[in-house]
């Protein structure tokens, strides 16, 4: 499997780092990336991720996801995904 580039998407990566930045410094955040399928917000946040990950080694990194075939019934998914990543559950 090859590398995929990442281009573009210079300003959102730095909204990202500003709001990682705040919260770094004791001031919690909560971001929410939204857009319609296949806009790129997956790869966004893998590269966030991933830049975050080299910058700060100890930072922990959890995911969720939401997808739209699941229903109104995951509407807390995301948060639950987070959460065990947390907790190693």
């Amino acid at each position: 499997m090859s590398d995929t580039v990442f281009v573009g998407r210079k300003a959102e990566l730095a909204r990202l780092t500003a709001h990682l930045d705040k919260a770094l410094a004791g001031k919690g955040q909560i971001v929410f990336i939204s857009g319609e399928a296949g806009s790129g917000k997956s790869a966004l946040m893998a590269e966030f991720a991933r830049n975050a990950q080299m910058s700060h080694p100890d930072l922990i990194i959890g995911q969720g996801t939401c997808n739209a075939q699941t229903g109104m019934g995951e509407a807390y998914l995301p948060f639950r995904e987070i959460l065990g990543v947390l907790t190693g559950n």
